[in-house]
Parts: C-alpha cells; sequence; structure tokens
C-alpha cells in the first residue's frame, strides 16, 4: 500500500513529511520537483508538493470578444505566461499518482485549498476526487499533523470544493466578460486598444470608495463655537470644557461666556467610578490587518503574507480566518510555557501559569474550518524571522497571552463646575490595574490625565473663559485597513481574497496613496460610467447576494451548477445593456485615459536620470553577461514556487543576484558576491533548501549556500 500526500507548496510537504516519517524521511526529486518518501504505521508514504493553483480557468475556443462563458480548467502554464514551472509539478504528481494506492488531500483546509487539491487530483492524477481522504490541520506543528494523520477526513470537503469552484467560475465570468467589454468601448470610441478591468468584487469595492470621495468634495464645512475654562489648583492648570459640546450660533457662545466669567464658580458635583476593561479577543485575519496597519503601517496584503510564512514556518496557526474563538482542545498550557522561553515574555507566561485556570476571552465571530490566529508553541530560531516578521510575531503572541490575562482596569473621575449656573466639565482618567495592558500595551493607548482631588461645594479658581471657533470636518478618507473592514461589514469578497482585491485597485491606476486612499480621476469616471449606464456592475447588494450563495454551497444547501446558471443569465442580461451602451461609455472613459497616459510619460521625463558613464557601465556589464552565456544560469528550483532561480543582472545598478523566474508573481531573491565565477552544483542546503553554488575566484573555489540566514552556511566566512 502506497498512499500519496498531496501538499500546497515544497515548504509544507517537507514539514509534513518530517513530521509524519518514524526515521528521517528520504528527499528525492523527479523533474526537478522536491518530494519526500517515509514510513509510518506499516504503510509507504510518498509527499509531493503542487505549488498553489496548478490549473486555471481559460476559454475552449480562443476569442477576443464577449461574451464567452465556454471555459475549462487548463494547467496554469498554458493559460498564464511566466508560470512554466508548474509543468514539472504537474508531470511529477502524475507520475508518482501511478505509484500510489491511496490519495490524501493536506493543502490549506480552506475553499482555495480545496479547489487545489481537487484540480490537481482531477487532472493532474487522474483520481476521482471522491476517492480522496482529508488532512485537516490548523497549524503545521507535529502534533498537529499527527492528530490529523489519525483523525482523517473519509472524503474531501466538497461542500468547500464546490463553493470554491463557484468562486472560480463567477469571478471569471465576471472579471474576463467585463473588462473586455471596458476595452472594447474604449476601442469603439477611440479605435486604440487600452486595457481596463473590473469585476464582481471591484467594481463594487471601488463604488464605495468613489462615494466617499464625492462626499468630502461635496462637504461644506459649518461653523460651530466651543468654551473652554482654563483653572487652577495647587499650582497646576486644567481646562474643562462647556457641557454643550458644539454652540452653532456665535452670539449664544459670546452669551454664555459673558455670564460664566461672572462666577462665582465651584464645585457642584464629583463622580468617581471605574471600569473594567477587558482582554481584545484573539485575531482573526482582519483584525490582526487592522492592528498590523495600525502599528507598523502594513498594508493588508503585506500582513497576510508574513503571517502566512509565520504558518508554514509552524510557529503560528493557520492566518486566513474569521474567528475569534481558540479550540477548546489547544493545550494552553504548553504554548504558554514554551513562550517563556523567549526572555521578553516569560514574565507574562509565568505570570499566567500561576493562575489556577487559563480561560480566554473570546470574541462574537466563528469559522468552521479554522480557529482564531496563534501561537503554536514551536518557537522560531534565533536569527530565523526578518523584523517585519518579528513584528507580526510579536503581534500575535502578546494578543494571544493577553486573552488570558485578568481584565485592566481604569478610573474615571468628572467634575462639573457650576460658573453663574453654567456648568462646565473636567475630566480625568487613570489605571489603577493594569491586567492585560502589561501584556499588550504597547499596541493600545489610553489616556492618562490624572487629576487632583476635588471637593463638592469648594470654589474654584479660574484664570480664564474663552469660546474657541471651529469648523466641521469632512469625513475622513479609508485606509487600506478601514476599506477591508468596509468589505467585512458589506459581505463582499472573503477572508482570502479582501487584501488582493484593494491591490488590484492599486494596480489598475483606480486608487492611489499608501496611507489615505484618494480615488483617482480615472477610478472615478469607470465608476460614474458604470453607474450611469450599467448600475449593476458596481452593484454591491448583487456581489453580497452571491457571496450568501456561495455559503449555502459551502453547506451543501444550494446546488454549484444552479449558482453558476443564475450568475450566468444576470451576466448575459448585463452585458446586453453594456453593448447597447458601448460607445458611450467609451467615450466617457476616454478622456480620462488619455490624462493618465500623458501623466505616464510626464513621470518618466522627470524621473532621475543617470550620467552618460553610469548608463554606459551598466550596459557593458549587463552586455558582458549575456555574451558570455545565450541562456540564463540556473541555479536551482524556488523553494516558495518551484520556478528556476536564475543569475541576474540589475539594469540600474549593474549588480548580479539570484531572483526567481517567476518574478513579480514570486519575490524570492538572493544576494550574490560581485566577483568570481558562479556554478550550479545541483545541491541544495539540507537546513533550509536553498540553493548550494559554487563560487570560484582564480584558483579559489568554496560552496556557499545562497540564503544569508541560514545557519549552516558553508564557508561562511568566505560570503
Amino acid at each position: 500500500m502506497v498512499t500519496l500526500i498531496i501538499a500546497e507548496k515544497p515548504n509544507v510537504a517537507k514539514k509534513i513529511a518530517y513530521a509524519l516519517a518514524e526515521r528521517k524521511p528520504i528527499r528525492k526529486t523527479l523533474y526537478g520537483v522536491p518530494y519526500y518518501e517515509l514510513s509510518r504505521d506499516g504503510k509507504k508514504i510518498i509527499v509531493a508538493p503542487a505549488v498553489g493553483h496548478l490549473y486555471t480557468l481559460a476559454p475552449k475556443t480562443k476569442t477576443y470578444g464577449y461574451p464567452i462563458f465556454d471555459i475549462e480548467w487548463v494547467p496554469v502554464y498554458v493559460a498564464e505566461k511566466g508560470k512554466s514551472y508548474a509543468k514539472d509539478y504537474i508531470k511529477a504528481l502524475r507520475e508518482l499518482a501511478k505509484r500510489a494506492d491511496e490519495f490524501i488531500v493536506a493543502c490549506d483546509y480552506d475553499t482555495e485549498g480545496e479547489v487545489i487539491g481537487y484540480t490537481a487530483l482531477k487532472y493532474a492524477c487522474g483520481v476521482d476526487p471522491k476517492k480522496a481522504k482529508r488532512m485537516k490541520f490548523s497549524a503545521l506543528t507535529k502534533r498537529d499533523i499527527l492528530k490529523a494523520w489519525y483523525n482523517l477526513e473519509p472524503t474531501i470537503n466538497f461542500g468547500m470544493a464546490d463553493a470554491g469552484i463557484a468562486r472560480h467560475i463567477l469571478d471569471w465570468y465576471w472579471g474576463v466578460n467585463l473588462s473586455r467589454a471596458l476595452t472594447h468601448a474604449i476601442k469603439r470610441a477611440s479605435g486604440k486598444w487600452m486595457i481596463l478591468s473590473t469585476g464582481r468584487v471591484q467594481g463594487p469595492t471601488l463604488k464605495f470608495l468613489v462615494e466617499r470621495e464625492k462626499e468630502i468634495a461635496n462637504f461644506k464645512p459649518t461653523p460651530y463655537w466651543v468654551i473652554k475654562m482654563t483653572l487652577e489648583k495647587n499650582g497646576k492648570q486644567y481646562t474643562a470644557t462647556y457641557e454643550k459640546e458644539r454652540i452653532l450660533d456665535e452670539e449664544e457662545a459670546k452669551r454664555i461666556v459673558q455670564e460664566a466669567k461672572k462666577g462665582p464658580a465651584f464645585v457642584e458635583k464629583v463622580e468617581v467610578k471605574q471600569q473594567k476593561r477587558n482582554p481584545p479577543h484573539p485575531f482573526d485575519l482582519g483584525t490582526l490587518q487592522r492592528e498590523a496597519y495600525s502599528a507598523f503601517g502594513y498594508s493588508p496584503k503585506k500582513t497576510l503574507d508574513i503571517a502566512q510564512r509565520l504558518y508554514e514556518m509552524g510557529i503560528c496557526s493557520y492566518p486566513r480566518t474569521s474567528s475569534q474563538k481558540l479550540p477548546k482542545n489547544l493545550n494552553y498550557k504548553y504554548i504558554i510555557q514554551s513562550l517563556a522561553k523567549i526572555p521578553e515574555y516569560k514574565p507574562f507566561a509565568h505570570e499566567l501559569l500561576g493562575k489556577p485556570q487559563l480561560k480566554p476571552v473570546e470574541g462574537q465571530k466563528d469559522d468552521p474550518a479554522h480557529p482564531a490566529i496563534y501561537p503554536t508553541g514551536e518557537l522560531p530560531k534565533p536569527g530565523e524571522l526578518t523584523q517585519e516578521e518579528k513584528n507580526i510575531y510579536d503581534l500575535i503572541v502578546r494578543r494571544f497571552l493577553a486573552a488570558f490575562a485578568d481584565p485592566a482596569v481604569r478610573e474615571i473621575m468628572k467634575v462639573i463646575i457650576n460658573s453663574n449656573n453654567h456648568h462646565f466639565i473636567l475630566s480625568g482618567a487613570r489605571t489603577v490595574k493594569e491586567g492585560w495592558l502589561k501584556i499588550y500595551g504597547k499596541y493600545v493607548s489610553f489616556d492618562e490625565v490624572i487629576l487632583p482631588k476635588f471637593r463638592e461645594g469648594e470654589p474654584v479658581k479660574v484664570i480664564q473663559i474663552k469660546r474657541e471657533k471651529k469648523k466641521t470636518k469632512p469625513p475622513a478618507r479609508y485606509s487600506p485597513a478601514s476599506v477591508i473592514k468596509k468589505m467585512e461589514d458589506l459581505g463582499i469578497g472573503t477572508k482570502a481574497t479582501r487584501a488582493q482585491i484593494l491591490e488590484t485597485l492599486y494596480q489598475r491606476g483606480y486608487i492611489e496613496g499608501k496611507k489615505k486612499i484618494r480615488v483617482t480621476p480615472l477610478g472615478m469616471k469607470v465608476v460614474e460610467a458604470l453607474e450611469k449606464n450599467v448600475p449593476e456592475i458596481v452593484s454591491v447588494e448583487l456581489t453580497r447576494e452571491f457571496e450568501e450563495k456561495m455559503d449555502e454551497i459551502m453547506k451543501r444547501k444550494l446546488s454549484k451548477d444552479r449558482v453558476i446558471e443564475e450568475a450566468r443569465g444576470q451576466l448575459i442580461k448585463i452585458l446586453r445593456e453594456f453593448k447597447a451602451k458601448e460607445l458611450d461609455i467609451g467615450k466617457e472613459l476616454m478622456e480620462k485615459l488619455l490624462e493618465r497616459e500623458k501623466n505616464k510619460k510626464s513621470k518618466k521625463k522627470t524621473a532621475k536620470e543617470l550620467t552618460a558613464e553610469e548608463e554606459e557601465a551598466i550596459k557593458n556589464a549587463v552586455e558582458n553577461h549575456e555574451k558570455k552565456s545565450n541562456n540564463l544560469i540556473i541555479v536551482g528550483k524556488c523553494p516558495k514556487c518551484g520556478g528556476d532561480l536564475v543569475v541576474r543582472y540589475n539594469r540600474k545598478t549593474g549588480k548580479r543576484f539570484v531572483g526567481c523566474s517567476n518574478w513579480p508573481s514570486c519575490d524570492v531573491t538572493y544576494p550574490l558576491l560581485q566577483r568570481g565565477k558562479i556554478i550550479p552544483t545541483g545541491k541544495v542546503c539540507p537546513e533550509c533548501n536553498a540553493p548550494v553554488v559554487k563560487i570560484k575566484e582564480g584558483k579559489k573555489e568554496y560552496e556557499v549556500c545562497l540564503d544569508m540566514k541560514c545557519k549552516k552556511k558553508m564557508d561562511k566566512n568566505k560570503y
């Protein structure tokens, strides 16, 4: 009996293999793809990776028109340039499947992971997905993987698979057809091919950003007045605010100031109360993205990418979750004991371990697939994490520990001052018991305004009473984090896709601004043209309706085929309306498109230019490299995506480095010495899986692992 386990990525396959193996697994390669052979419980097991999606949707017949609905699953290397690496993974799975009697999907347990496993089984392995079993885990620790192995699901989750397939098909129908429609509208209006895009979630997201832009543009500030009293006690000055926060009439504000100045002023009432502040709930993905943006300024996509890396290292649980609840059967004590080995968490961990019971605070939201994000108890190795990874790891660890801590207690003081029957409020607040703030306080700010003691009836020494003119402010612009929250609230997109939708809007030139998002004139015009002519394309309600139906598919309450057919009918109607107004839409968009192209050219002209000498040196360096070999030097396979790692030259600096052939979709790079000949060895480092290359300088030769963070680097001092 041979069991083939399909993992989602090469590094995850390695984690699974080492967790399951009774002895060290044997690493082999097939078509350059790494896989592992091992034994467990008398079974021979092969663990082999996909590399994300190996199959995607494409038209059965090549056409440039619209609408088009006749699509099929094809290898990604057929449909998308730059994904040739997938060919080797498909070939490897196909070959390994011939040796197997049993199949297990061990991809990420969500809709995307289920689609990856389903299509790999059906198209690469030629196996009926109904015959496969499922490993379900939320963390890549040995104990979690073993638990999944001994508690195999009898089949893959067809609710998830169907929902994922339906989402892919609907997104393809909407994205490709509507983007082609926009492009055709431009062509018809101008005779030029200029590509624009929109999509099922992209359009409604851009719409609510445009609505905010219009609110800001149309906002008319209203003047108002606030009245403040400056008083003195014990040699210090304090500011009290008039009980009516905003006074819209200036004459009324003047009258109040004149009357209050007459006094006498005295303390009419003192209110002191204590408020209990419970710890924050554990992280779901959206909350983690918002907190990381607030703390570090990281975009939602960047936070997700970092959290995914921490998951693949085995030190944090799966990040794509909407749950705010921790698993009931999680060994909290073990995790906290492990975290106590890290000096900065040691005092907090020991304090929690002294509690009679470890019971976390939890939020309302739940997720049937995965719990809230938590540290697994497996610790990062010294020097393993980048600073960005350390930041997100610290955020997750402190949030987890804080969930078990005591509430914080805040004392709130309110002093009501009467001056000639006009009331002013002096407010103070202080923390009297830190509780969870000791752990998580670096990411939470509470104002500490400490007031002296006041007695009711005591006179108040007033320094001045004055009015201040202010104006109402327009609504704030969305930040990247608040866009994700708005999408959650509207019920559009998924926890896994929202960050990418936002990135797409940036890439299309529809929005700009890193901290405060502005819609560009092109983005405004796209929404205005669509809303005027075919409003369903940017309808939040229609998008939310299909999101809800996909949830019903996942719960096996609705048929995938029925939802797809209904969506197709809706889209045919939308495209028929679009076709009738195609010329008008194209004309409306042309002005902004031409303006965008003009701005692009202008930016290129104003960019800093290199000197003639610098340009010549770089040109010569690149040309010399290209003359030596018509082919790029391939030093190995990318450990992240499986593409070719090749020696490249930076066209700005002329310096050489190793980069993935799938750039920009894969950002793996390694630095290189700028001297010496690079010779591939075909070896990989046993510690970090990075390629090993030979550097030849004259008579000297030595081998190095390309990963600068690797602790087992060969000839470390020479690199």
